[in-house]
């Protein structure tokens, strides 16, 4: 189930056209941090899920899972969240949630959020893993750097 729902996460995280600024991180995503023994000091790949999968979700959530460990796991956090359940809801507004799966990647600068891109539509590319890593890998690379 975990893993369902780290695949779900990770495909919400689907691109967007531009960052969009958020200077401030949010009290939400303090509390998330408090909740979870994490510290903001580092970028955060989110993957956002509903409690509505689409038909490919899992697969894509596994896919970022595995893009995720294979090329950045000690140098990114990975959440994934429901943002259906009532405690989560303050993310919905945060990175304009509304798909049943959404990723989205937070620049994190000396614990404060600058900004962050969402990645839209990978869902739609699990029947090519190979495209699928290299898009990850890409789009995490060109907008949180290595």
């Amino acid at each position: 189930m975990k893993k369902f729902l780290l695949c779900l996460g990770i495909f919400l995280w689907s691109i967007s056209a531009q960052a969009q600024d958020n200077m401030l991180q949010t009290e939400v995503e303090e509390q998330y941090f408090q909740e979870h023994n994490q510290s903001p000091d580092k970028s955060v790949i989110y993957i956002f899920f509903n409690n509505k999968p689409c038909p490919t979700c899992a697969q894509a959530v596994a896919m970022v899972e595995e893009a995720y460990n294979r090329n950045f796991l000690n140098q990114y956090s990975l959440f994934m969240i429901n943002y259906a359940e009532d405690e989560n809801a303050g993310f919905i507004q945060t990175y304009d949630l509304s798909q049943p799966l959404e990723v989205v990647m937070v620049d994190i600068v000396d614990g404060q959020e600058q900004g962050y891109r969402k990645m839209e539509g990978i869902e739609f590319m699990t029947s090519d893993p190979q495209a699928f890593n290299s898009y990850f890998v890409d789009q995490v690379n060109g907008y949180l750097g290595t």
